[in-house]
């Protein structure tokens, strides 16, 4: 069997790695890069309207014959891991016929971001799995494993083919809202694994202050009891866990939830994923604000925002009621609250990746509000990974998706098996 990890064996984000056996070949992962060639943020305003032949000159499309719209497929399928960008963001250049294999909860996700215009991929040859049932395609058996990750529905996969089981982390941690999964793992790992495709997001990461979502949930319970301020909180409308611990901490603090349409409607869609994903006829703990911008739009015009006109807040109302609200950053929000001179005494409680941060800084400076970070990675940290490492007890560790593929070998020595950008190597 042949491995070519076509991009992140020395960063995070653009993840594509492809197994091939002698009939078959599969994709695991097909993924936008966080970081260009100089290591600065990666502008995805760059793959707009250019060519696969463009794309492929520039370095962001590997060259793989059989695999694009317009030529004969030659790649039996492509497995995702999870709904994030730099997990799936190329996927609009892969030919119709190849079949993608993904959670339910991916596929829900992958949907409502192309409704709302944030992918160009339609998801029409998505083909949802279920969870732990192995399936066959070509000569790859497969088996999906439900992981914590920040990404909703996140999967890893088991993949057996000629006398040889690899297993490919995907992104997980063991810290999140789901934990169990990696406590479970640990006590039932997969087993005579030849090569464990290991994720290292966090080697060369400090963990933060807060390394649990619940140690988020509870530091967020004690802000809101500040009567005196008004919270804005600045989080991933698709980080799942996060809109959970934010609303269980509204909850516990006699807050109000108040969330935009876009927002809602990803709450809505995925309730037939699972019963306890706070939805907007909870009570009094949420509410919406119609804010007036595309995603709101879109959905006055297909008549979707009907529903949810029960749970509607208005700014009048927002502006009575503003010490009791968490109200969700958005753009044209904080724009109306800074027009109606109405963030004094406002704190914004900034809970995503820290990247994205000086995006929005400086509004928030401008407007004299002080910003307090409260998150947590949705990566594992290097101690979950040492014990999952002892647990799968894998004949060979190849790095993924990290900046620091060294420190593998700090950890696991002579395990570790180094595969370059580009590189196929025989396992």
């Amino acid at each position: 069997m042949l491995l070519t990890i076509h991009r992140g064996s020395k960063e995070i984000g653009g993840s594509c790695v492809e197994l091939q056996s002698k009939q078959s070949r599969i994709l695991i992962d097909f993924g936008l890069p966080l970081v260009d060639e100089n290591m600065g943020r990666f502008d995805s305003r760059k793959v707009k309207g250019k060519s696969k032949k463009d794309l492929i000159k520039s370095g962001v499309l590997p060259d793989m014959e059989g695999l694009y719209e317009g030529e004969h497929p030659t790649v039996n399928a492509v497995l995702l891991s999870h709904p994030h960008q730099d997990h799936y963001g190329l996927l609009p250049f892969v030919h119709p016929d190849i079949p993608i294999y993904l959670s339910e909860g991916c596929k829900i996700l992958i949907e409502v971001s192309h409704f709302f215009g944030q992918t160009d991929f339609k998801a029409t040859n998505a083909k949802p799995v279920t969870v732990w049932k192995q399936f066959r395609e070509g000569d790859f058996k497969i088996r999906p494993y439900l992981v914590d990750h920040s990404g909703f529905a996140a999967l890893a996969f088991l993949i057996e083919a000629e006398g040889k089981k690899i297993f490919y982390s995907g992104d997980f941690r063991g810290h999140g809202r789901k934990s169990i999964l990696f406590e479970n793992m640990l006590k039932r790992p997969p087993k005579d694994i030849s090569y464990l495709i290991l994720e290292g997001s966090m080697f060369g990461r400090a963990k933060g202050q807060y390394q649990t979502e619940q140690e988020v949930e509870d530091r967020l319970v004690e802000l809101f009891r500040d009567k005196e301020q008004l919270c804005f909180l600045a989080c991933s409308s698709q980080n799942i866990d996060r809109l959970v611990s934010v609303f269980k901490a509204c909850k516990r603090s006699n807050r109000i939830f108040v969330i935009d349409p876009y927002t809602a409607s990803i709450l809505h869609r995925l309730k037939r994923i699972s019963p306890h994903i706070p939805q907007f006829d909870w009570g009094r703990n949420i509410r919406i604000f119609f804010v007036p911008n595309r995603c709101t739009d879109k959905m006055a015009e297909n008549k979707s925002l009907f529903k949810f006109k029960s749970a509607k807040i208005t700014y009048e109302q927002m502006r009575e009621l503003r010490n009791r609200l968490v109200v969700k950053d958005a753009c044209l929000t904080r724009k109306i609250f800074s027009k109606k001179k109405d963030l004094e005494k406002t704190t914004l409680i900034y809970s995503m990746w820290e990247g994205y941060l000086p995006d929005v800084k400086p509004f928030w400076d401008k407007n004299n509000v002080p910003v307090l970070k409260v998150h947590c990675s949705g990566h594992a940290y290097v101690e979950d990974l040492q014990e999952f490492v002892k647990a799968v007890t894998p004949k060979y560790i190849v790095p993924i998706h990290t900046f620091s593929p060294e420190k593998y070998s700090e950890h696991w020595g002579s395990c570790v098996k180094m595969v370059g950008d580009g590189e196929t190597v025989e396992i």
